[in-house]
């Protein structure tokens, strides 16, 4: 029987001084990816944080009702990590893949104009860790954070910026890869990115063919 979050308490919430393995504190210049979509019905480009919300990610932090937040934003990436990685990008490129095309398991190169961003933090950033410390025991809930209902994360995702707001955000182990190491960076982060981008390659490039092969081979997508 697969584990149960249950409702966050505030009141179980600790303060982050208790112990400095609460925070990962990201170092200025480590790397991230993720994908966005530069074109289809809801555009936008590499550094937009979403405002409008929540929807269906599991660390939205924006408030109930369904709406455009000022003020409240997300971004998703995957931290730089080993999962295998044969490369600099081939570790969170792999993970980033997965998280984005999962709910059909299959990879759709071109539908949205699909792009590929890797970029290094600006500057440290300060995250909750609910992946490698004990601080979602500590406040009274489970691993099902990263793995269960995601309405369920996102109330404590509300519940964890309200109660925090000087963070950057949240990391956590990927539901699909628990090596791979995810982020949801919230408003606060934007003063964290980089004025330009690492790199940014559309999905459909001939020189992320080999790679994006080798990631639906192994985890079993469908490539379109």
């Amino acid at each position: 029987m697969s584990e149960s979050l249950p409702a966050p308490d505030p009141g179980r919430f600790p303060e982050l001084s208790g112990d400095p393995t609460w925070v990962r504190a990201v170092p200025a210049g480590a790397l991230l990816a993720r994908i966005y979509r530069s074109g289809g019905a809801h555009p936008t480009e590499w550094h937009a944080f979403r405002t409008y919300g929540p929807l269906d990610g599991r660390f939205d932090p924006h408030p109930e009702p369904v709406g455009e937040h000022d003020g409240v934003g997300v971004m998703y990436a995957v931290l730089e990590g080993p999962v295998g990685a044969e490369d600099s990008l081939d570790g969170p490129f792999a993970a980033a893949l997965l998280e984005v095309f999962q709910e059909q398991r299959m990879i759709r190169r071109s539908a949205g104009a699909p792009v590929l961003a890797a970029f290094e933090a600006a500057r440290p950033l300060r995250l909750l860790d609910l992946a490698d410390s004990d601080w979602i025991a500590v406040a009274g809930g489970n691993a099902a954070i990263a793995s269960g209902e995601r309405a369920r994360s996102r109330a404590w995702a509300r519940a964890i910026a309200a109660r925090y707001p000087e963070l950057d955000g949240v990391v956590s182990a990927s539901s699909l890869v628990p090596s791979a190491r995810v982020v949801a960076l919230w408003a606060p982060a934007a003063s964290a990115l980089p004025e330009h981008p690492l790199a940014l390659i559309p999905l459909d490039r001939p020189e992320l063919t080999a790679l994006i092969d080798r990631v639906a081979t192994r985890y079993a997508y469908t490539l379109l």
